[in-house]
């Protein structure tokens, strides 16, 4: 008999997590609860009911950033045959962030040739941004020997 707990080392706050939840060699289904923890106080929680492998989510209140202890336990009435256990570790909680993605026409330029770039920005669960952004963004070449290049934005 035993356990996994798989979760991201790193929470995003305003997301819903997923954490993934398999028993070794379960008879029966078993009741996994989950909470986030900061500062000693329970700031979500959400439990499932598990046979063998499953994903219960964790929606991570808005606003939260540093260090919190996500805990973890499953438990069945022993004259059930149930599986118990209980552990925690400690994750990081980091607000919630957006990427940029650099996309150009050609994957290699020749010297003098126009580079053609498009700019698109993902939230952190990958999906577009869709407020209108208005940012500038500054580059410049850097000098190598031979045909390669690199860009640098500044």
């Amino acid at each position: 008999r035993g356990y996994l707990i798989a979760a991201p080392s790193v929470f995003r706050s305003g997301v819903e997590e997923a954490i993934s939840v398999t028993i070794f060699n379960s008879a029966k289904e078993t009741t996994v609860q989950i909470q986030l923890v900061v500062k000693g106080e329970t700031v979500s929680r959400s439990q499932g009911t598990v046979l063998d492998k499953g994903t219960i989510k964790l929606k991570v209140p808005s606003g939260l950033r540093g260090q919190a202890h996500l805990k973890v336990w499953g438990n069945r009435h022993l004259a059930e045959e149930g599986y118990i256990f209980h552990n925690y570790t400690t994750v990081t909680i980091d607000s919630k962030g957006s990427s940029v993605f650099i996309q150009t026409d050609k994957p290699v330029y020749k010297p003098k040739q126009k580079v053609l770039i498009n700019l698109f920005m993902v939230t952190s669960d990958l999906r577009p941004v869709n407020d209108r952004v208005k940012k500038t963004v500054f580059f410049h070449t850097v000098p190598c020997d031979g045909i390669l290049g690199s860009l640098h934005f500044i």
